[in-house]
């Protein structure tokens, strides 16, 4: 059996990272294809060496002319090409309008994982070209649209798929909950085009003096505006989200990294402007805080000058893992449900416990 997995963004790198591996174990032949967008060619070469089809589809350097032509139109029809060339059973996607309309006009199923309903404009082209088009219990069932119980970041951060390392604390000289980590995406992305631009960049001299601080940053052209003692990573990152896991607080002006740390443990802040129904799902167990701008200082502030709780940690992961689905087990099981209804003569290699 032949998939082909579509990944566009750097969240998207490790939500189907173990269901590829997975795939590939039980026999499949597993397509990667991305697109060139930062740093996603280099992680996917880290990080997905072990397929063999790595395919680069369409790139994006933040323009919306380079959004518009070659991270949709342009990919469009390489997907339309590669498609009719390769003939997969099935395409994976979260959010690809081209591998979407690809897949439908070519007849191939394609099943896509999604987290962000507000984007209706998107989410009613996906739910109309796909076959099958799935979020958080966040919104309403319908014939195109189901629905999971967890986040996507759990596919990956649950305990069953994660365990952190501490080795990686001495690469940065850092001791266990003694930092604060920080994410501060670009605002060239179509997810942030409206966002104003370094926003923890604005606050980070009224954050306490002499906090050591770890600063995972998406355009390193702005790192001028950010304390010269703060330690920038270099992406790939050998385990950033065990660094995340030992942080005392997490920061992002991006909602994906600020779920990230949430559901690891760590009290996360998310500053950025988006309202989010996925946001919520974390908010209301009071594991995230949506404080955006200078909203956050005050809360960061109190939070760094109290002692981490590691029994806190170790309970909310013990929680969450209780109360949630396995996000890998649930997309392979819509995966081998829909291939068995369309009576694809396959192997049954996959026994679903419900």
């Amino acid at each position: 059996m032949k998939i082909l997995i579509d990944i566009k963004h750097p969240a998207q790198l490790n939500l189907f990272k173990g269901l590829a591996r997975e795939l590939q174990n039980e026999g499949w032949k597993v397509t990667i294809s991305y697109l060139r967008r930062g740093k996603i060619a280099r992680i996917i070469d880290k990080e997905y060496y072990e397929f063999e089809d790595l395919v680069c589809i369409g790139e994006s350097n933040g323009t919306k002319w380079s959004i518009i032509w070659q991270g949709n139109i342009k990919r469009t029809v390489d997907f339309l090409k590669l498609i009719f060339r390769e003939k997969y059973n099935i395409t994976i996607a979260a959010s690809s309008i081209p591998l979407a309309f690809a897949s439908h006009f070519t007849s191939t199923p394609i099943i896509q994982f999604y987290d962000d309903p507000e984007r209706k404009g998107v989410n009613r082209i996906n739910s109309w070209l796909s076959t099958k088009l799935f979020f958080p219990a966040i919104i309403k069932k319908s014939k195109k649209i189901g629905t999971f119980n967890c986040l996507k970041e759990w596919s990956y951060l649950s305990p069953a798929r994660f365990t952190p390392n501490e080795k990686v604390l001495q690469e940065y000289n850092l001791k266990a909950h003694d930092y604060i980590f920080i994410r501060e995406v670009s605002n060239k992305s179509f997810n942030y085009f409206n966002q104003q631009e370094s926003i923890v960049g604005s606050i980070a001299n009224e954050i306490t003096p002499n906090t050591k601080v770890i600063l995972s940053l998406e355009d390193k052209y702005t790192a001028h505006r950010y304390p010269s003692d703060w330690i920038i990573l270099q992406e790939p990152v050998s385990d950033i989200h065990s660094l995340i896991y030992y942080s005392k607080l997490v920061i992002s002006s991006g909602d994906s990294m600020a779920r990230e740390g949430a559901m690891l443990g760590v009290n996360s802040v998310y500053c950025g402007i988006r309202n989010m129904k996925a946001n919520d799902i974390l908010i209301n167990k009071v594991l995230l805080h949506h404080k955006p701008g200078k909203a956050a200082v005050d809360f960061i502030n109190d939070i760094i000058s109290k002692p981490f709780d590691t029994n806190n940690q170790n309970e909310i992961r013990k929680e969450l893992k209780n109360e949630w689905d396995d996000m890998i087990d649930f997309m392979k099981k819509q995966i081998y449900t829909y291939m068995k209804r369309e009576r694809f003569a396959i192997k049954e290699t996959y026994s679903p416990a419900n």
